[in-house]
């Protein structure tokens, strides 16, 4: 079956409008500022992940996910690179790729809330792929993050 160029164009017009609208819906709601140039299939920064609900709702998520696999048997074996249930803190970095959706590379700080209280957070990077039109949200990689030391 041959695609034509215009179905082509019109999907990828789509595309972009979607990308669009998922990135109005993670951006604090200030329209004035100014918004860096999107690589299509690039990772782009977002800012503020601080006082983004929505990102830091994918941390919770990931986290929780995390957990609940863990209780289920769905990991937590020897392979798994975080065997313990965790205590959602907060996201201190984000990344978004549009992909079959979006993928959303985020920096989760955590801790085992059965350990010491001096041992503080640590860092976890997660990878969370939401597909909007299919309301659905997936944890595809939750592992310790690379020491930046």
């Amino acid at each position: 079956m041959a695609t034509s160029p215009l179905l082509m164009l019109l999907l990828l017009v789509a595309a972009a409008a979607a990308a669009a609208g998922d990135e109005a819906s993670l951006s604090p709601s200030n329209a004035a500022a100014p918004t860096a140039p999107v690589l299509v299939g690039g990772r782009t920064e977002i800012r503020d992940v601080g006082g983004n609900k929505a990102v830091q709702s994918l941390g919770r998520f990931a986290v929780a996910e995390h957990n609940r696999r863990l209780r289920h048997g769905g990991s937590g074996g020897p392979a798994d690179p975080v065997p313990v249930k965790l205590a959602f803190a907060r996201v201190v970095e984000a990344q978004k790729q549009v992909v079959s959706g979006v993928a959303y590379y985020l920096k989760v700080a955590a801790r085992d809330p059965r350990g010491a209280a001096a041992a503080g957070d640590r860092v976890f990077d997660a990878v969370v792929v939401v597909k909007a039109w299919l309301k659905s949200k997936e944890l595809v990689s939750f592992t310790p993050a690379a020491s930046t030391k």
